[in-house]
């Protein structure tokens, strides 16, 4: 099993209340690109070859605990359960699986626990709390204020502060490279390239995928996007993954290297940034084409 499908199997186990995804209607004519692909209030220029199988759906708020759970939570602490990345507010979701790398899969029964899953999430920013309760409950002052979502996608400008976004993975942000401020239609967010890691591990196909992070001017929305992401010489995940010199396979030698790795890795990143595919300049154009005002 790789790392990969761990990380989604073991999200899977924890998240609540699924809803399916419901196929959107073709949006292209004879090829064309007929206008904006609409997402209730929101809207985003999406590539033509993307269209037609897009899917658009409203999905409602997703707490942690069932009443039952968050009742038994009142009467020992001690059943505390852990979120997963499918844990969040009220969203819009325009997933476009068409953007997919070749030979990276699809999780067409529940994308939205797929931490790398080819979308574009709008939520209701003011519901974050509440998605890791009952979601109803206020538990304690706010984690998740406008000041502090901020914050977090800021932070992946710098390269320092919080964590880039309230969704949840039980594992590090690594190789956060070529960080860019991205302005849309009501906000403005920032894109990176990233890998999340529970251990130490190299670059790798389908897990190393674009990062984007945003709010609306009234921080009435939080957007979250992520595309997974290939370049020639990244290597497939798996006990026999080899990059710049190092290996799975040796992976004690990798463990103690891959502060030296990291740096590396980065570097080649940096200087191979025109060959990843899906392009950067056009992921960058859709996101700046976002309309996003309001959530009301």
């Amino acid at each position: 099993m790789t790392r990969r499908q761990w990380l989604y199997l073991s999200s899977l186990s924890l998240a609540a209340c699924k809803e399916e995804p419901k196929a959107a209607p073709p949006s292209t004519q004879a090829g064309k690109d007929i206008g904006p692909l609409k997402a209730g209030p929101f809207s985003v220029n999406v590539p033509a070859e993307w269209r037609a199988n897009a899917i658009v759906e409203k999905v409602p708020l997703r707490p942690l605990y069932s009443a039952e759970d968050w009742q038994a939570f009142q009467k020992d602490s001690m059943n505390i359960l852990k979120p997963s990345w499918g844990c969040r507010p009220e969203h819009w979701a325009i997933r476009l699986p068409a953007a997919l790398p070749k030979g990276v899969p699809f999780n067409t029964q529940d994308p939205g626990d797929d931490p790398t899953a080819p979308q574009i999430l709008i939520h209701r920013a003011d519901q974050w709390d509440v998605a890791f309760t009952d979601g109803s409950t206020l538990a304690g002052e706010k984690s998740f204020t406008a000041k502090q979502l901020r914050a977090g996608m800021d932070g992946l400008l710098s390269g320092k502060g919080p964590a880039p976004c309230p969704a949840y993975m039980d594992a590090s942000l690594s190789y956060r490279c070529l960080p860019q401020r991205i302005d849309f239609d009501g906000g403005h967010g920032v894109r990176v390239i990233a890998e999340w890691e529970i251990e130490a591990d190299l670059m790798t196909k389908g897990d190393l995928h674009y990062l984007f992070v945003g709010m609306s001017a009234d921080d009435s929305c939080q957007i979250i996007a992520t595309f997974p992401i290939d370049l020639p010489g990244l290597p497939e995940p798996g006990e026999k993954a080899e990059h710049l010199g190092r290996s799975i396979a040796r992976y004690e030698e990798l463990s103690k290297d891959h502060e030296a790795y990291a740096t590396e890795a980065e570097q080649w990143l940096k200087q191979h940034q025109a060959e990843i595919t899906p392009r950067l300049d056009l992921l960058d154009g859709m996101l700046r084409s976002l309309v996003v005002k309001s959530w009301a």
